[in-house]
C-alpha cells in the first residue's frame, strides 16, 4: 500500500509500526482540511480571571497553577492515571529546574469538583526556515475513563484552539493516535528522515576530554543550564532554542547520557547501536566543526546517523537522507510550514 504525505510517495511498511492499520480506518493522507470551530458561551470566573465554559455539569476553563496551590496536584492526579509514571517524570523534572507547572498552561474540564479532562499548552520558540517562529505543543490530552465519550475532549479542544490563534505562530502535537485530531486543523507530518553522513571524516580520538555529567550535581547542572541558555541554534531549518524548550530537553534526558567536552565547551547526546552513532543533540555557545564533535567520541562505530537537520554541520552531498522511525507522530498546524526538503523534528524536545 502507497500513501502521499507532502507529495512524497512512501509504503506502508516504511512508516513507523504505530501507524500501521490506523490509515484505513481513520487517518486521512492527505493535509487535513482547517475545521472551523464555533465559538464557545463564556462566563467569567472570579478566581483568577479564568474563563469558563459550562456544558452540562461540567465546566471547562483555562486554568492558572500560579493562582491555585492545589491545582497541579489536581492535575496530575488525572495524568498520572491515564499516564502512569507521569506524575514521578514531573517531580523528578522540577529538581533539576525544568518545572512543569512553570512551563504549562493547563485547560481543564471540572465536575462536581473533580477534574475529569485536561490539555496542556507548551510555548516552544524554534528557528524555523531561518526565522524566528513561536510555537507551542498540545500535550497530556486525556479524559478520565469513566467520562470518556461524552464530549469533554472537543469541549477542551473548541477552548484550547481560540487561545492558541491568539497567542502563537503555530501550534504542534505529538501523539500515537492521529486519527483523534482528524476534525482538527493539523496535518502530519511525515516522513520524518535521518541522515547517514556519507563525508569522509578523519577520526583523532587520543585527544577525547568528554566526560559524563550528572544532572544530581549542581556543578554539573549548571553546565547544562549555561549552555542551553546561551546555545546557537543546532539548525537554521528546524531547531529549538527558548527557556522552555531547555525544560523539555532536561525533562527528555533525565536518565540518558550527556556528555561534555570542556574543550569545545559543548554537549552531545548520541547512542551507538549495531555499530552505528546516532547523534541526537550536539549544544554549544559556537557553531562547532562537525569533525571536531565526532572525533571526540571514543566509542567504535561504523557509520554516523544525524537525527536532526544537518544544514549546520554538512552540505547535502555529504550525507543521505533516510526514512526514521519517530516514536511518535508529529501533527502540525496550518501556519507551521517547513521549506526544507527534509523533515526531522529534534526528538528530545518532543512533548
Amino acid at each position: 500500500m502507497k500513501l502521499t504525505y507532502y507529495s512524497q510517495t512512501i509504503s506502508l511498511g516504511e512508516v513507523p509500526e504505530w501507524f500501521n492499520g490506523t490509515v484505513s480506518k481513520t487517518v486521512v493522507p492527505s493535509p487535513v482540511p482547517r475545521v472551523r470551530i464555533p465559538p464557545s458561551p463564556i462566563i467569567i470566573c472570579p478566581a483568577g480571571g479564568q474563563r469558563d465554559t459550562l456544558v452540562g455539569a461540567a465546566k471547562t476553563m483555562l486554568a492558572d497553577y500560579s493562582q491555585d496551590p492545589l491545582l497541579f496536584q489536581r492535575c496530575m492526579n488525572l495524568i498520572n492515571e491515564v499516564f502512569p509514571g507521569c506524575q514521578e517524570f514531573a517531580l523528578s523534572g522540577s529538581k533539576y529546574n525544568a518545572s512543569w507547572s512553570e512551563a504549562s498552561t493547563p485547560f481543564i474540564v471540572e465536575q462536581k469538583g473533580e477534574i475529569i479532562a485536561h490539555a496542556g499548552v507548551l510555548p516552544i520558540t524554534l528557528m524555523l526556515n531561518e526565522k524566528e517562529h513561536h510555537t507551542a505543543a498540545i500535550h497530556a490530552v486525556c479524559v478520565k475513563p469513566e467520562h470518556r465519550g461524552k464530549g469533554h475532549f472537543k469541549q477542551l479542544m473548541q477552548e484550547v484552539m481560540p487561545y492558541l490563534e491568539a497567542n502563537f505562530d503555530s501550534s504542534i502535537l505529538f501523539t500515537e493516535k492521529p486519527y483523534l485530531y482528524k476534525n482538527y486543523p493539523y496535518k502530519i507530518m511525515l516522513p520524518e528522515y535521518d541522515f547517514v553522513v556519507t563525508e569522509k571524516i578523519k577520526f583523532n580520538t587520543n585527544n577525547s576530554d568528554l566526560r559524563i555529567l550528572h544532572l544530581d550535581n549542581p556543578a554539573d547542572l549548571k553546565i547544562v543550564e549555561n549552555l542551553l541558555f546561551s546555545r546557537v541554534p543546532l539548525s537554521n531549518q528546524l531547531s529549538v532554542f527558548n527557556k522552555y524548550g531547555q525544560s523539555l530537553f532536561i525533562l527528555n534526558t533525565m536518565g540518558r547520557k550527556i556528555v561534555y567536552s570542556e574543550k569545545l565547551n559543548t554537549l552531545i547526546i548520541f547512542d551507538i547501536t549495531d555499530g552505528a552513532l546516532y547523534i541526537k543533540e550536539i549544544i554549544s555557545s559556537e557553531q562547532r566543526n562537525f569533525s571536531d564533535v565526532v572525533e571526540l567520541i571514543p566509542d567504535h562505530f561504523e557509520k554516523i546517523i544525524l537525527q536532526f537537520c544537518p544544514d549546520k554541520f554538512l552540505d547535502e552531498k555529504d550525507y543521505k537522507a533516510t526514512l526514521a522511525k519517530p516514536d511518535s507522530c508529529m501533527m502540525v498546524s496550518d501556519k507551521f510550514v517547513f521549506q526544507g526538503k527534509h523533515f526531522r523534528y529534534p526528538e528530545l524536545y518532543g512533548c
